[in-house]
């Protein structure tokens, strides 16, 4: 996609999400005043006309939820094609969820979130950056696991294209709130990668068993990365017996060579370099 198609996707996603919640807030409204006046009838209308907008609303917040079903069921079906790399019929499902309307907020910012992913996959990190600074000016109050993985998501893309210190501001807010196992093993591998691209070597050498276990729970690629960027920590700090080790093990999971294509930071680890 390209920069202008982008830019009128994310405007219509704030539209959305404007008008999501003043429809929800209109509706909630609407169903206060309308009991309000229902009251003030006599009796038995009052009990009648209450009945009726009660169901009225009912029916409306059940369509609504069915909606909503249905455009998570969507994003599911796209998060797996991703995963499998069909990443054209994945935006297909993606685009049906964006462009398209109803009174779920939250499938949208999931829709969202999914597509800058897409985007990750296909290596497009401006346009990842794009989408995912957008999406963290939405309230994502009641959505952790989101803000998390977008500001990861976000920093990652950030590195790639070698703006260090925006990575930083990007992962910054992360270390203020408390963290599941899950969103630890996001976040170690890109926070590796800031510390070694900012030259803070000690720090990503620190704590070394509590980062290995992490880095056990990861795929083998991952967990290849996790354990030569360790290993070149240690290179950097001279500490020749963990870095040996460490390397070793990154060995073991993946092959290093392939992954240093893609991550220079890497590329000593991969060529057996020396302490120093």
């Amino acid at each position: 996609m390209t920069t202008t198609q982008i830019d009128v996707l994310l405007r219509r996603f704030h539209q959305h999400i404007r008008l999501i919640r003043l429809a929800r807030g209109l509706l909630l409204g609407g169903t206060a005043v309308a009991v309000f006046w229902a009251a003030s009838l006599a009796q038995p209308e009052s009990k009648r006309m209450i009945f009726m907008v009660f169901m009225g609303t009912l029916v409306i917040w059940v369509l609504a939820m069915v909606s909503a079903a249905r455009l998570a069921r969507c994003v599911r079906t796209a998060a797996t094609l991703v995963s499998i790399g069909q990443l054209d019929d994945a935006e297909v499902w993606l685009r049906r969820v964006l462009e398209g309307f109803s009174l779920s907020a939250r499938a949208k910012i999931l829709a969202c979130q999914q597509f800058a992913s897409l985007l990750f996959r296909r290596d497009a990190h401006a346009q990842v950056v794009q989408i995912c600074t957008e999406l963290l000016k939405e309230r994502l109050s009641g959505l952790q696991q989101i803000w998390v993985t977008t500001r990861v998501m976000l920093a990652d893309s950030l590195l790639m294209l070698d703006r260090v210190p925006d990575a930083y501001d990007a992962i910054r807010p992360i270390y203020d709130v408390p963290l599941s196992l899950a969103d630890r093993m996001k976040l170690l591998p890109v926070q590796l990668r800031y510390e070694l691209a900012a030259d803070h070597a000690a720090a990503a050498a620190q704590g070394l068993p509590d980062k290995l276990r992490i880095a056990e729970l990861l795929d083998s690629a991952r967990a290849a990365l996790v354990h030569a960027l360790l290993a070149e920590a240690c290179r950097r700090c001279n500490m020749p017996r963990q870095q040996a080790f460490l390397a070793e093990r990154a060995r073991l999971y993946h092959d290093l060579d392939q992954l240093a294509a893609r991550y220079p930071v890497i590329a000593p680890i991969a060529r057996g370099d020396a302490s120093g």
